[in-house]
């Protein structure tokens, strides 16, 4: 049975964090960027907090993502605020690719939400898709899946 618990919640990424992911992105065009994000849940939806990147080692960084072991090990073994990972799609949309729903199975277990970017070069603006990560037992095996979920920017601290 598929667990759907707070698939329906908000997620919501303070600016500031936005900022850095918007600029970051920017930056490392036309390669994917990847990295984590830290924040909080509560019974009214996910609060990103922070964003912290991540190197993309993989072998062709122009068309995928893998983060850096290095520097996701440490993430991974203090999941108190590990709320999620992001990465972007330079040249497609904000929509996981069949080769992200093929890995998601590698850290799903211990995430809550999935972010998708995409750089929209004439606005200097990022287009960004949230996604919470959806355990689905139905076939004796657990598998995740990814589904679509209302995304605040939310302007901190004005």
């Amino acid at each position: 049975m598929a667990d759907l618990s707070g698939q329906h919640s908000e997620i919501v990424l303070n600016s500031l964090p936005a900022e850095k992911l918007t600029e970051h992105t920017f930056l490392h065009l036309p390669q994917e960027i990847c990295g984590v994000l830290l924040g909080t849940t509560t019974a009214g939806g996910i609060q990103i907090e922070q964003f912290i990147p991540i190197r993309n080692v993989a072998p062709d960084p122009l068309h995928s993502f893998l983060l850096n072991p290095a520097e996701w090990v440490p993430h991974a073994l203090n999941t108190k605020q590990l709320i999620g990972i992001v990465h972007s799609h330079p040249k497609s949309n904000p929509t996981p690719s069949t080769e992200d729903l093929d890995r998601l199975h590698l850290y799903a277990g211990m995430l809550k939400t999935y972010l998708i970017c995409t750089p929209e070069p004439i606005t200097s603006t990022l287009i960004i898709h949230a996604y919470h990560i959806v355990r689905n037992m139905d076939t004796g095996t657990s598998r995740y899946y990814l589904h679509q979920a209302p995304l605040t920017i939310a302007q901190i601290g004005i």
